[in-house]
């Protein structure tokens, strides 16, 4: 059985409240790279306002392979330290400066948002 490392990164914490504010992180698992948004919405930890838990946007790997080269990195891991990087400047608009980015460089991904 083949086992895959986990690359991980944070783009975005909430720095007036870690707990229950807006986290984005970027990880490669299995060969699948994922950025996620979560929204806690409250202290009791429920649904934000708009309903929206979390947002997903997964990369196949030629999407993979073109991201890294607009990047122009190698590797899952500088891969990973990259998108934070680039991405962390924006702060809490980082899902949608990602998103921004993807569809001028036409790099398909998909959303997946939870209500």
């Amino acid at each position: 059985m083949m086992k895959f490392k986990i690359h991980k990164a944070t783009i975005y914490q909430d720095a007036f409240d870690k707990e229950i504010g807006t986290c984005i992180t970027v990880y490669i698992e299995n060969g699948i790279l994922s950025i996620i948004q979560v929204d806690w919405g409250g202290i009791t930890h429920e649904y934000s306002r708009d309903g929206e838990v979390e947002s997903f946007l997964f990369f196949d790997l030629p999407n993979m392979k073109k991201l890294a080269g607009t990047l122009h990195v190698k590797g899952d891991e500088m891969l990973v330290k990259k998108i934070a990087e680039h991405f962390g400047r924006h702060k809490s608009f980082a899902k949608h400066e990602i998103q921004k980015y993807c569809d001028k460089r036409e790099i398909m991904y998909k959303t997946h948002v939870y209500y």
